[in-house]
């Protein structure tokens, strides 16, 4: 065994088993290198995939918005059908997420990202037409399967560019996209319907629907131009800088570097313990933050203020939202400490959801319980995303356990779209108190995951030999996440 763990051998690329030389440890060690690349890798690809990803939740909650401008009176929705809509989507996205990234990691993110997109924004566009119940929920499933390669791809993408410490500030700034395409929703609505309703006999959700598909598709035929594969390929970075952006992944993920596709690594994601209570803990957390989304519209157009007035007023708690979520994820990223933000952010959420459900408050109390749902909840997401990338080593492992933990995020959206049904209003009592206890579920795993981290890493510092023990060399060099000199983060 002592021999298995001092003698390493060398690898392709010059370092000792995930080991650098003292050659390369200088190399990492350039850090005027080092931010001159991260300022060249934030300027091209988080900007970009940040509009990307506030154009698909656009195109997700836009009927949110097209409920209030009487979607249903006009295609003739009853009763929960209206929700079931809602929900469809999320079945096809569910469905889709893993086959999406497994074709994402043989292929290549300019190519595939770009034509989930152009299919997407067909399938929105064609939205704009549909005259009954079955034809919404067609559209709404097929809008699900296309847009489920985009969310989980990206945090995959994200997690080959970018170190540990640096993935929740950049994940934060792709994920604020939906709370910017909430604020962005309202206001794009009131425009609309203002001055396109009633245009060529068409009523003002349909344009709603085409505006937002078209301008996708539009957007998607210039990413095939604009995304970029991974650090090792693309072409704006010098030889150097390509080196160095490689050299600094595996520097930072150790001896849980794994890099060629293994199907193993995919087993190993669906046999992980981490993964299946990380996807508990995003379902619980986007329950929350899906149906804020979706119904935000209708719960302020609840408290009494009229279809358009409610559409602006929709702006604010998003903008709220969009702060507090980078906040958040600069101050976590620069503690590489994920789990005690969450439990902070969910429980002021909490505070505001208490806030809507109190029936005795006014107006005011209640839309100020909005702005504090929303710099509660949103948060939450980008951060339990970089907890779970945080602690899971091998890229192809990494890519399935993002696309299982968001499949989980999107069951939490079926849950969501049920949550406020149309015989609560105005007050949607049972949507507020509904949603307050799923995040203090969120809380208690949140807490949970925390102590079983911090055990396992003291375990590792103490005992590493007991992790190896058993094993060949060659499983040793496989082991991922598993290895002790991998530590998690908490």
């Amino acid at each position: 065994m002592a021999n298995i763990l001092n003698n390493f051998q060398k690898d392709e690329e010059g370092s000792i088993n995930g080991v650098l030389t003292d050659r390369e440890e200088i190399f990492i060690d350039d850090k005027e290198l080092e931010k001159k690349l991260l300022r060249k890798m934030d300027f091209r690809i988080v900007p970009l995939l940040t509009f990307l990803y506030l154009l698909s939740f656009l195109d997700r909650v836009n009927i949110g918005n097209a409920k209030v401008a009487h979607i249903e009176d006009d295609i003739g929705l009853i009763g929960s059908q209206f929700n079931i809509c809602l929900s469809i989507f999320f079945v096809g996205y569910i469905l889709f997420e893993i086959p999406s990234n497994l074709i994402l990691i043989k292929s290549s993110p300019s190519i595939w990202i770009p034509t989930t997109m152009v299919a997407w924004g067909i399938v929105m566009t064609l939205m704009a037409f549909v005259k009954n119940f079955s034809e919404l929920m067609l559209a709404r499933f097929f809008l699900g399967v296309c847009e489920s390669g985009l969310f989980p791809g990206v945090i995959y993408f994200i997690t080959r560019w970018y170190k540990r410490s640096e993935q929740n500030f950049r994940i934060a700034l792709f994920t604020v996209g939906n709370s910017f395409a909430g604020s962005f929703s309202g206001l794009l609505a009131y425009c609309i319907l203002r001055l396109l309703g009633g245009k060529l006999n068409l009523k003002g959700w349909q344009w709603l629907f085409l505006v937002e598909g078209v301008v996708t598709i539009i957007v998607a035929i210039l990413a095939y131009f604009l995304i970029s594969d991974y650090p090792e390929k693309t072409k704006w970075l010098s030889d150097e800088e390509r080196r160095f952006a490689t050299e600094r992944l595996k520097n930072d993920a150790g001896k849980a570097h794994v890099i060629q596709f293994d199907k193993k690594q995919l087993f190993a994601a669906l046999k992980d313990w981490k993964v299946y209570l990380a996807m508990l803990q995003l379902c619980t957390l986007s329950i929350p933050i899906y149906s804020f989304s979706l119904f935000l519209p209708t719960i302020v157009n609840g408290l009494g203020f009229d279809y358009v007035t409610s559409q602006l007023l929709s702006v604010p708690p998003f903008l709220c939202a969009s702060m507090s979520t980078l906040t958040v994820a600069i101050l976590s990223d620069r503690k590489l400490v994920r789990g005690p933000f969450i439990i902070m952010c969910s429980s002021f959420g909490i505070v505001g959801y208490i806030l809507l459900g109190i029936p005795s408050s006014g107006v005011a109390v209640k839309y100020i319980g909005t702005c504090i749902v929303g710099i509660g909840i949103f948060p939450c997401l980008a951060t339990s995303i970089a907890w779970l990338t945080n602690n899971i080593g091998g890229h192809v492992k990494r890519g399935i356990a993002a696309a299982m933990i968001l499949m989980s995020g999107n069951l939490g959206g079926i849950i969501a779209s049920q949550i406020y049904r149309p015989k609560d209003a105005p007050y949607y009592l049972f949507g507020h108190l509904l949603t307050a206890t799923f995040l203090i579920i969120a809380n208690f795993i949140s807490i949970l995951q925390y102590f079983l981290f911090k055990n396992i890493n003291k375990k590792k510092r103490e005992n590493p030999q007991s992790f190896l023990e058993g094993r060949s060399e060659e499983k040793i060099k496989n082991m991922g996440d598993l290895h002790p000199d991998f530590i998690y983060s908490l």
